[in-house]
């Protein structure tokens, strides 16, 4: 998209902006635990993996244009601030 709007340099300038004070934290999912959220029903099974890796990796902010699953990690969990792609640029960048 950035592409678009300016050129790809502006996009890739944005990118580092974006991950330049992120710490990356390399985390192993328990087998177990995915299973059991993906048949809780709280969050979308198919995003049981994803939620289990933030979780695990604590994260502070999860960043996703899914907004069923956004809306289910606020609602059933609260454990990490959670926005859209547009409220993470609109906040932090």
């Amino acid at each position: 998209m950035a592409k678009l709007l300016r050129n790809k340099d502006w996009g890739g300038e944005i990118v580092d902006k974006i991950w330049q004070d992120f710490q990356v934290f390399y985390v192993l999912v328990d087998e177990d635990e995915l299973e059991i959220i993906e048949n809780s029903g709280n969050i979308p099974r198919e995003d049981a993996g994803v939620y289990l890796t933030a979780k695990t990796g604590k994260s502070q902010c999860f960043v996703s244009a899914n907004y069923k699953l956004v809306k289910a990690i606020v609602e059933e969990t609260g454990e990490f601030e959670c926005l859209t792609p547009e409220a993470f640029v609109n906040k932090y960048v």
